[in-house]
């Protein structure tokens, strides 16, 4: 239950504070005073977004403080879950300053505005008279019937479900449309793994058929330097190697009475060594012999080939190219492996399709329930509220494939007259109408909910006299249950309050300020006095007022 409301520095509430009891709360006052601001200031305490329009003051914050009290521990599990200390006072605080900033308390432990949403929505329910004119959408006829029915965590899992189809079917659609694009891909890439594959590359080949192509290109020279080196060192007269052997032997001669030419002695012997071993190694070198035009033509061809190729495929040697032709089998393997992934998505999407049906059967049997329960309660409150004639009803169709909401069309379908047949919600009803059918199937919501607090935002619009009567009876019939605040312009129905609180704006320099009271029995009957025969309300407004109050059955 919500027990008191804490605001300061919002549009033109400087600062006001609320306590607020059980039963039925009425809360009126001029069009313009600040009654809605109130509620959109509660608003900010429930986790709503911000607007920083809402500054009165752009120099102070604003801060707003709502304080429940718990009746029970339903809420220990969500606390526990999140960290939070569970207490059986919850106050939600919001604060905003004039540089952007929000932050969010529960029981002065910062909190994100989604957890903030979630605790809160188990503890009140704020409904706005633009509420009524949603109750003419689709959509929200539907969250109706999903939240009556209590079929929305069918709902939801639901829609789990259908978005997965849909991202799976998105995956299926893509897998096909990148098959179908990758069938000329695949073809260019298959001309070149051939073109690479028929190239036999392996590494190091182009410094070797460069070496040979030069060797080639000089065989004559490089045979008379072969020719000539084994003339020189050993095959001529007189050779290096023939002199160099005479002169040792000449040197030999004196070594024995010539003690100093035995160093040089050394140095000739260890050079004629040297010598013939240059011989022999220059006897095996085989020279490219006598030209060969062919072999050099083939040579130059297979460069040629090879330097084409690595040009083509922007390489820099035969590394690249074999490195490249791994790429293209790579990629050449992964498109061809889209056919398999294709089979397999298409076999997720039946699975998920057949899944979904189920799902949908389910929550449409749910619904249809949940209809057939809702719409005789509905039709009772109705007559409650002096729609003797009124008749509401709840048509399901059901759709040939699921869709994002089930398998169902769902429209409330009323009349308000005596032999007129049924129509759209959206079609034929009118603000007043609106307003009674918004009222009873939110006291069926909020029975069903067991939401501890309810706040009703003018939707008495259209409505007055008798109607307006029956509606206060209602709405303080639902009040012995759970707390209840209403904002009305309605004296016969702020005479049914339990509790009444004039909200007033007055001028402080330069600057509208709003205050609210808590009004004495006396007071209570010169504010409906008011409302009745306006602002200097005559005898006969004041015992039409004081006839109202005691006419209430408490």
């Amino acid at each position: 239950m919500l027990s008191r409301l804490t605001i300061q520095n919002y549009a033109i509430i400087s600062s006001l504070e609320m306590d607020i009891q059980p039963g039925l709360t009425i809360i009126t006052g001029e069009t313009g005073a600040g009654k809605s601001i109130l509620l959109g200031a509660l608003g900010l305490a429930l986790g709503k977004r911000a607007d920083l329009k809402v500054l009165n003051n752009d120099e102070e914050k604003c801060i707003v403080e709502a304080e429940f009290k718990l009746d029970n521990e339903s809420l220990k599990p969500l606390f526990d879950a999140e960290g939070l200390d569970f207490d059986q006072i919850l106050i939600c605080r919001r604060e905003l300053t004039s540089g952007g900033r929000s932050r969010s308390f529960i029981n002065d432990t910062p909190v994100s505005l989604k957890l903030m949403q979630e605790v809160t929505a188990h503890l009140i329910e704020l409904h706005h008279q633009h509420d009524n004119l949603a109750l003419q959408s689709k959509e929200y006829q539907m969250d109706v019937l999903d939240t009556i029915s209590q079929s929305l965590p069918l709902y939801k899992d639901y829609v789990s479900r259908y978005a997965a189809l849909r991202a799976t079917q998105n995956k299926l659609q893509s897998a096909r449309e990148e098959e179908h694009a990758s069938d000329r891909r695949k073809e260019f890439l298959q001309f070149q793994i051939d073109e690479l594959k028929s190239a036999r590359l392996t590494t190091g080949e182009i410094a070797s058929l460069e070496a040979s192509q030069n060797m080639l290109e000089h065989s004559e020279a490089i045979d008379q330097v072969l020719s000539e080196l084994q003339s020189v060192l050993s095959d001529g007269h007189p050779s290096i190697n023939q002199q160099l052997t005479a002169l040792v032997k000449q040197v030999e001669s004196i070594r024995k009475v010539y003690e100093p030419i035995s160093e040089i002695a050394d140095r000739i012997e260890s050079l004629r060594v040297e010598v013939q071993d240059l011989a022999l190694e220059a006897g095996r070198l085989d020279g490219p012999g006598e030209s060969d035009p062919n072999e050099l033509a083939r040579v130059q061809t297979r460069l040629n080939q090879l330097y084409s190729l690595i040009k083509k495929y922007n390489c820099k040697d035969e590394e690249g190219l074999i490195a490249l032709r791994e790429e293209f089998k790579a990629e050449w393997e992964t498109l061809s492996s889209m056919h398999d992934l294709i089979l397999s998505l298409e076999q997720e999407v039946i699975t998920l399709q057949k899944d979904l049906i189920a799902k949908a059967k389910t929550l449409s049997a749910a619904r249809m329930t949940g209809a057939k329960s809702l719409i005789p309660e509905v039709n009772k409150l109705l007559k409650e509220l002096g729609m003797v004639n009124a008749q509401f009803t709840i048509t399901l169709d059901t759709l040939e494939e699921p869709g994002p909401h089930g398998m169902d069309t769902i429209t409330f379908q009323f009349t308000g007259n005596k032999g007129t047949a049924l129509q759209p919600l959206q079609d034929v009803a009118s603000g007043g109408e609106l307003s009674r059918l918004s009222l009873a199937l939110k006291s069926i919501y909020a029975i069903q909910a067991a939401l501890p607090t309810i706040i009703f935002d003018e939707i008495d619009t259209g409505i007055s006299g008798e109607v307006a009567w029956r509606m206060g009876q209602l709405i303080r019939g639902l009040a012995k249950g759970q707390q209840i605040l209403m904002i009305t312009h309605s004296p016969q129905i702020a005479a049914h309050a339990t509790h009444q609180y004039h909200v007033s704006k007055e001028t402080r320099s330069e600057r509208d300020t709003s205050s609210i009271l808590r009004l004495t029995a006396d007071q209570r009957i010169e504010e409906i006095a008011k409302m009745v025969g306006g602002e200097k309300p005559s005898k006969e407004a004041v015992s039409n007022a004081k006839s109202l109050i005691a006419a209430v059955k408490h």
